[in-house]
């Protein structure tokens, strides 16, 4: 039942040089209107169906737009517990580009063993929680988190990053605070990351892609009420004429990535490393207590409809705006960062068209930046 759709990026390249690029999707951005005329209920329970990719951290802004349509916000603990499985999502999501899209490019295969590993670390973590129910339903769930197996889920991710990912625990590599510590380190080539690291640094590929981008900045719910009347703005957003980024290098920060800023902008190495760093933040922050206060409950609020619902996903901001007449949904509304990331004047259209040299190598180029900024859904590259 999942909707997902394709983009299709075309290159038109004359001498050597990206003079043209065209992108084009047919996401069916519009895919929430089925949840028209549903109630609150059965529309929550349809969402992680309808969209395979990030289905929990949709699930998450989707309960939050109706809890504030309808005024019942969560109790601050069902929040965090909310927050610390879309966060367990997004390193997911992250490992997984790691380990199936990376090797390929440092001609080593496909990890299957750690896509395997990361994923039943969820489930068990999921577990650790203690729901007796799903947790995206209006109001939550109760839950009793068990402290001890959630640290030892938390031991399991940071010895899973430091053996695939780091050769060193997540919290040991984010104490490499200058581009020197971090060429060391890659020259060592212990993993995979360390090994693509390592090969856009020796090939000059670092800032490959640089362009100028407009990071997409918190937006308030009574403007994003304004913005999604606007028509045609779930399929090609702007935010003050702009068409914003919105992606792991926009919201994570280091003293690292600043001075890696300051040498390569925005380019390969800058957005490969953003999300080595939000995956070994994130790995260190996952609770292990106390979470378990247990209990369902519900905190007293205004009803604010159309409720908005906002959530930070793996590949950017993620919105849900729904309006209700009693418990019936009149109107869904979703905005997913691939909109906004590649939108047709976007930045990866901006870093695309910014490429040099010989077809193969303007491909592998290509390939390397939409991987990095990272669609939501399959696409294909076109030269004409």
């Amino acid at each position: 039942m999942s909707v997902e759709g394709q983009l299709s990026i075309r290159l038109g390249v004359t001498d050597k040089a990206v003079d043209r690029v065209s992108i084009e999707s047919n996401r069916p951005v519009h895919a929430s209107r089925v949840l028209n005329g549903k109630d609150v209920s059965e529309s929550q329970q349809l969402i992680p169906l309808l969209f395979a990719v990030c289905g929990t951290a949709q699930s998450c802004a989707g309960v939050r737009a109706c809890e504030q349509a309808l005024g019942f916000p969560a109790a601050e603990r069902m929040q965090q517990l909310r927050d610390s499985l879309v966060s367990m999502e997004t390193l997911r999501e992250h490992l997984w580009r790691i380990l199936l899209d990376w090797p390929s490019i440092t001609d080593a295969e496909k990890d299957s063993e750690g896509v395997t590993e990361i994923t039943r670390i969820l489930y068990d973590f999921r577990q650790a929680l203690g729901l007796s129910g799903d947790p995206f339903t209006v109001g939550g769930t109760e839950f009793r988190a068990d402290s001890g197996a959630l640290m030892a889920v938390r031991e399991r991710v940071r010895g899973l990053l430091r053996i695939r990912v780091y050769s060193v625990v997540p919290g040991e590599w984010l104490g490499i605070e200058d581009p020197e510590r971090l060429l060391a380190w890659a020259e060592r080539r212990g993993t995979v990351a360390a090994r693509l690291i390592h090969r856009l640094v020796q090939t000059g590929w670092g800032a490959v892609g640089a362009c100028d981008s407009t990071p997409l900045p918190p937006l308030s719910e009574q403007q994003l009420h304004v913005a999604f009347r606007q028509s045609g703005y779930v399929k090609y957003p702007r935010w003050n004429g702009n068409c914003c980024e919105t992606s792991a290098m926009t919201r994570v920060e280091s003293r690292l990535l600043e001075e890696l800023k300051a040498v390569y902008g925005n380019g390969l190495l800058v957005r490969l490393v953003a999300r080595l760093t939000e995956m070994a933040q994130l790995a260190e922050r996952l609770p292990v207590g106390p979470l378990d206060s247990g209990g369902r409950a519900l905190s007293s609020g205004t009803a604010v409809n159309p409720g908005i619902g906002q959530v930070a996903a793996a590949r950017g901001q993620l919105v849900h705006r729904v309006e209700l007449s009693g418990i019936t949904v009149c109107n869904y509304q979703i905005l997913a960062p691939t909109e906004w990331n590649f939108h047709p004047e976007g930045v990866v259209a901006q870093a695309l068209s910014t490429l040099r040299g010989d077809p193969e190598r303007v491909e592998q180029q290509a390939r390397l930046l939409i991987s990095a900024v990272d669609p939501c859904v399959g696409y294909r590259l076109i030269f004409n």
